[in-house]
């Protein structure tokens, strides 16, 4: 298994703990691959980085903006969503385009996209309408109507999903038969982002409202457990860390806010008896950090995989990307402390 070196110990990032990479004119998403590589979409191009030389494998173009990407969890397949409705898929290995489909129609946007959780099967939602694909053949599954959809989102367990409306209105699916469960009143305005954390049990939705646009949400119940404030502005992506105890979230203010959980582990959800996962009504979460540099709308962040034994001491891995087509990777146990004042 190929690991990038850039995530250990090495010259590309600064003293403050970052490193630059330049090519994309606009950056819309990112993910990372199982072994820590870098994948981003943006403009129209997809591209695979090595930040070691600042240089990228541009593995993807295409004739119409790309807005989302997304990679399995077996590190086989890379799905990008672009507009109108079109789904591109490649093999991670060898970056070769191996299918593309119209997986919507009509519907003026990238296919927002997630790969279940054993990576065969790919989940497309656009404008109202969601739809399950085999990953391999491209098949379709199902096909259901939801709420006008800004953000999706499947639970570790693949026993269901979320949604995030234009109207501030979660709805959640049962999985796979697409059947809605519940309709959670989440906020005033768009959700932007909705994300379940690794072991199940939070979920963080991200809006325009301020100043409550983070809201944090026991993912069984759907009770708000807190309401995280500090960005200005609308916050437009966030993403756990591999083990649930922090938060990245990024927004219109140009800056990403590191979100750390503590509390009681004496319980868990959906664990009797407890194994020490953190209970999401016990925990208190607060901002740790704040990531400045940008200079334009930070519009998509994520975690790199906790892999202790290729991360050479450096730790954890965060990425982000701004509408100027900065994406950077920040080394979070050498970036400075900032305290909130001086982010203010």
């Amino acid at each position: 298994e190929r690991c990038p070196p850039w995530l250990s110990m090495g010259n590309p990032f600064s003293r403050g703990g970052y490193a630059n990479l330049k090519g994309h004119q606009q950056v819309a998403a990112m993910c990372f691959l199982p072994n820590r590589e870098l994948v981003s979409a943006g403009d129209t191009t997809a591209r695979l980085w090595n930040p070691e030389s600042g240089k990228c494998d541009v593995f993807g173009k295409f004739s119409s903006t790309v807005e989302t990407v997304c990679c399995s969890s077996d590190g086989r397949l890379i799905a990008c969503g672009v507009v109108d409705g079109l789904v591109f898929l490649f093999d991670a290995r060898t970056m070769q385009q191996i299918a593309h489909w119209q997986a919507h129609s009509a519907c003026g946007q990238g296919p927002l996209l997630q790969f279940f959780p054993d990576s065969g099967f790919l989940l497309s939602v656009a404008v109202c309408t969601c739809k399950i694909w085999a990953s391999r053949t491209s098949q379709l599954i199902n096909t259901w109507e939801t709420v006008p959809a800004t953000s999706a989102a499947i639970a570790p367990d693949s026993a269901s999903m979320a949604i995030g409306s234009h109207a501030g209105i979660v709805s959640v699916h049962s999985l796979p038969d697409g059947h809605g469960v519940q309709l959670v009143h989440a906020h005033r305005g768009e959700i932007w982002a909705l994300k379940f954390s690794p072991d199940g049990s939070i979920v963080a939705t991200a809006s325009r409202d301020e100043p409550d646009s983070v809201k944090l949400w026991e993912a069984g119940t759907w009770e708000l457990v807190q309401a995280l404030r500090g960005h200005i502005g609308p916050v437009l992506d966030c993403a756990f860390s591999s083990d649930s105890s922090q938060l990245v979230t990024c927004g219109c203010d140009k800056t990403l806010r590191l979100w750390r959980r503590r509390g009681s582990t004496t319980g868990s959800i959906g664990s009797p008896g407890g194994s020490g996962v953190l209970t999401a009504a016990l925990c208190a979460w607060r901002c740790e950090n704040v990531l400045l540099g940008h200079t334009d709308i930070v519009t998509a962040c994520c975690f790199a995989p906790w892999r202790p034994a290729i991360s050479g001491g450096g730790g954890s891995v965060v990425a982000s990307g701004a509408r100027d087509g900065l994406a950077r990777a920040w080394r979070l146990a050498e970036v400075p402390q900032l305290t909130l004042a001086d982010a203010a």
